[in-house]
């Protein structure tokens, strides 16, 4: 009977060592093709006032990944690089913002259309350069 003893601690040693190799690639650690990440946020105005409801965007000049985030009631708005991941990417960043949004097939009339300069969209002169610790950018738009 010592044969199955000797063979039941093998069995499990392995199993012990297989949860443990399994077990490393659970830890919060960024996954491997994650860019650094700095946290942004800050507020955008137009004319002075909140700009609610506009897509906040911050394009890595060098990787081209996109972060992007909501503003609220009163212009706030946070950055989200992938599903719950908070951030952009650090460096050189080009920034797009924009009013307008695709309109929903059950709900016609629901688009919005863009009512923001194309300088701060489709031609934006918008910059930030992202650090890896907290960082608040705030823009300023003119209608005109």
């Amino acid at each position: 009977m010592q044969r199955p003893l000797v063979y039941h601690n093998r069995l499990g040693f392995w199993f012990i060592l297989m949860g443990a190799v399994w077990c490393s690639g659970c830890s919060s650690a960024k996954p491997s093709d994650q860019p650094d990440l700095g946290e942004v946020s800050g507020t955008v105005t137009l004319d002075g006032n909140p700009l609610s409801d506009a897509t906040v965007s911050f394009q890595s000049v060098e990787l081209g990944r996109m972060a992007s985030g909501k503003t609220d009631a009163q212009g706030h708005y946070e950055l989200i690089l992938l599903n719950d991941t908070k951030g952009a990417v650090v460096g050189a960043n080009k920034v797009f913002i924009t009013t307008a949004q695709p309109g929903d097939d059950a709900n016609p009339g629901s688009a919005k259309r863009e009512t923001l300069p194309k300088k701060y969209h489709e031609k934006s002169e918008l910059t930030a350069d992202v650090k890896a610790e907290p960082n608040e950018f705030n823009f300023d738009l003119n209608s005109k």
